[in-house]
C-alpha cells in the first residue's frame, strides 16, 4: 500500500523493486502461475512508462469506501 496526496508515480528505481519483489515471491513460492501486480494507493497511480506493463490492476480509496 501507498500513501500520496496525489496520483503515485512509479520510477525506475521502484519499478526496478517491484519486479524484483515479484521475482522472489515466484521464486519463494514456487508457483506456476501467473502473478498480477495490484497497487492500493490513495488516488490511483500515475500511467508512465515504469506503470504501464508493470501495473495489472489498482485499487483507490474510492473503491474502497464506495456503498
Amino acid at each position: 500500500m501507498k500513501f500520496s496526496n496525489a496520483e503515485f508515480a512509479i520510477d525506475k528505481t521502484y519499478a526496478g523493486e517491484l519486479k524484483n519483489k515479484l521475482d522472489i515471491f515466484s521464486q519463494e513460492s514456487k508457483t506456476k502461475k501467473t502473478l498480477f501486480l495490484t497497487i492500493v494507493t490513495t488516488y490511483g497511480t500515475k500511467n508512465n512508462m515504469y506503470s504501464i506493463g508493470l501495473v495489472h490492476n489498482e485499487v483507490t480509496m474510492d473503491d474502497l469506501f464506495l456503498p
